[in-house]
């Protein structure tokens, strides 16, 4: 099976391994040099995009991953997801009900405040971009109506907000579809990664091998 569009969410290392917030402390890393060996050229199809979320601290290595596996960078910015906090939904709608929103701007202070506060040396992280990348002539886009912000609570720690899926979808059409470092098993999409629970392949840095699912090995 090759894939049109292939969609990832890289399992970065980051120097901070103390605090609670590190990486390590809530799902697998990987060295970018095993990340580059993954051969995702393998599973890409001639005409292929590459939608693949990074952080800030990581825009060079993300380049570079873009490349290692074929694919050259179009844009940085294909989205921006604004973090709100887990119980944005709850604050918004009983600061509504209670009448504290009496005009636009105390609505975008409304919406300021439950934007996630993030760690950070410099300004608060409060988002995160997931860059756009093409092999061969990319695809066409199906949609011009698709926009680049995604406002979306948080989920587990590292869990991408299911919008990015639907609006790749709309971006992109019914094409096939692999989600790389994946944590679930979202409708019409394959999936590989360590906490999915249906991977379509084994990804490991030097080589792609088929899985065969029980109905198959029967047959």
């Amino acid at each position: 099976m090759k894939y049109s569009l292939i969609y990832a969410d890289p399992a970065w290392e980051y120097g901070n391994t103390i605090s609670n917030g590190a990486a390590t402390n809530h799902y697998g890393t990987m060295k970018l040099i095993d990340m580059k060996r993954l051969p995702v050229w393998e599973l890409a199809a001639d005409d292929a995009v590459l939608a693949m979320w990074f952080t800030g601290t990581h825009t060079r290595e993300a380049i570079e991953l873009a490349e290692a596996w074929g694919f050259k960078v179009r844009t940085m910015k294909g989205f921006t997801w604004v973090k709100l906090n887990q119980l944005a939904e709850q604050h918004i709608n009983k600061a509504l009900q209670a009448g504290g929103v009496e005009d636009f701007y105390d609505f975008l202070d409304l919406l300021n405040v439950q934007t996630r506060m993030n760690g950070g040396n410099y300004t608060r992280v409060n988002t995160e971009d997931m860059l756009i990348a093409t092999r061969g002539n990319g695809l066409l886009r199906k949609n011009a109506s698709v926009k680049q912000v995604i406002y979306s609570p948080l989920g587990e720690h590292s869990e991408k907000p299911a919008e990015a899926r639907f609006r790749l979808e709309k971006l992109y059409g019914d094409v096939p579809r692999i989600e790389l470092f994946s944590r679930c098993g979202a409708p019409d999409w394959d999936h590989w990664g360590n906490q999915t629970e249906s991977a379509a392949v084994e990804l490991v840095p030097g080589a792609v091998i088929p899985v065969i699912k029980p109905q198959e090995r029967a047959a």
